[in-house]
């Protein structure tokens, strides 16, 4: 008899052309959340996912980079029509960026992060997650809510196995997605091309079914626009 693991990785799959379907979805959404960022600090923010891919716990030590550094994440729990997890991750260069960026402070730790500091992180989280999910809400005509974020500050690799051990027992692989933030000084410009960017990753653990939900939606609206 066959593993759980093994038959999930057999139904968890996702072909180019669904890669960049959802990666459209997502980036709907998180455009109004640079928009929402950009009202709160008074500068041009754009906030983008340039690629989405499938991750697992094999691939997990790869994605976060080097396990003794340390990062911060923000984790979310998603509930309503689709239940999971959202774990949005930024390594030490790209969250002192941020930090320096958006609110103007320089720190060489992130464990120096004052409670102001990691309630900029935390709103940041919130903003960028309520945009994708009202995003993709309002598109697929499905409710779905997120929990108060947490904001996590340790070690990348020792952070990791804590906080994914549950979520990766429910769900053996998950989607990665590339966040990128872009701060420009003037909120006029249209773009962010001598701005500071930060990448970040956002990790969704909501399983093959919900991923096979969105699909069959998105696909069902495409055939339906197709129709003369």
């Amino acid at each position: 008899m066959k593993s759980d693991s093994f038959l999930m990785a057999k139904i968890f799959q996702l072909t180019p052309e669904d890669q960049d379907q959802l990666r459209e979805l997502v980036n709907i959404g998180v455009s109004h959340a640079g928009n929402t960022l950009s009202d709160m600090v008074g500068k041009r923010i754009l906030v983008s996912v340039p690629g989405v891919t499938l991750g697992s716990s094999d691939t997990l030590p790869l994605d976060i980079g080097e396990g003794s550094a340390i990062t911060i994440a923000i984790l979310l729990r998603l509930s309503g029509a689709i239940d999971g997890y959202v774990l949005i991750f930024f390594p030490q260069p790209a969250a002192v960026a941020l930090l320096r960026t958006m609110t103007g402070k320089s720190i060489g730790d992130l464990r120096a992060l004052t409670r102001f500091d990691r309630s900029i992180f935390q709103e940041l989280g919130n903003v960028i997650t309520g945009g994708m999910l009202s995003g993709l809400s309002r598109f697929l005509h499905l409710n779905i809510i997120h929990s108060v974020p947490d904001v996590v500050v340790d070690m990348g690799g020792a952070m990791f196995n804590t906080i994914t051990a549950s979520m990766v027992a429910r769900h053996e692989e998950f989607l990665t997605l590339d966040v990128s933030v872009c701060v420009d000084e003037t909120k006029e410009s249209m773009t962010c091309n001598h701005a500071e960017s930060s990448t970040g990753r956002m990790f969704l653990y909501i399983g093959p079914e919900a991923v096979g939900r969105i699909l069959d939606i998105t696909g069902e609206m495409v055939n339906h626009e197709s129709i003369p």
